[in-house]
């Protein structure tokens, strides 16, 4: 499961706009990728920690690590950090100079999720069916379907 953690001054963001944060980062990753947007897990961290940067305070500063499954192409990443930067400077309405985005490739075999290891990029159909029959239910609950399900 992409697991994207942003890390913002508390306080920038009102629920809805953490919200629309959460959306857009999920839609992105689900349409640059593929992978249904049930793998696409989002972490607002509005932590007390103080960030600086050459020194000085950065307080509109927002970080974003997503920690993805490798074996995507470089393009892929690249047009996902780049979209990302942007939606989320506009939902934040922070400059996108503010936002720093970093990927981080996993091998799927390094992954558990849903009580079961990932599979690798391309292999989430045959993933999904051999589920159990009632996690296959609640993952369709989720908005992601065997009808629906596109790679």
């Amino acid at each position: 499961m992409p697991t994207y953690v942003c890390a913002v001054p508390a306080g920038l963001l009102s629920e809805e706009q953490k919200a629309e944060l959460a959306r857009a980062i999920s839609r992105i990753h689900a349409e640059a990728t593929g992978a249904p947007t049930y793998f696409v897990q989002v972490v607002i961290d509005e932590g007390t920690t103080t960030r600086f940067l050459g020194g000085e305070r950065a307080d509109r500063q927002i970080w974003i690590r997503g920690d993805i499954r490798a074996g995507r192409l470089e393009s892929v990443r690249q047009g996902m950090m780049l979209a990302m930067m942007r939606e989320v400077a506009t939902i934040a309405r922070v400059k996108e100079t503010e936002i720093w985005v970093y990927l981080c490739n996993l091998a799927p075999t390094d992954m558990v999720e849903y009580g079961h290891v990932l599979p690798a990029p391309g292999q989430e159909q045959a993933w999904f069916d051999a589920l159990p029959e009632a996690l296959q239910t609640y993952l369709s609950g989720l908005g992601t379907n065997r009808d629906s399900f596109k790679l």
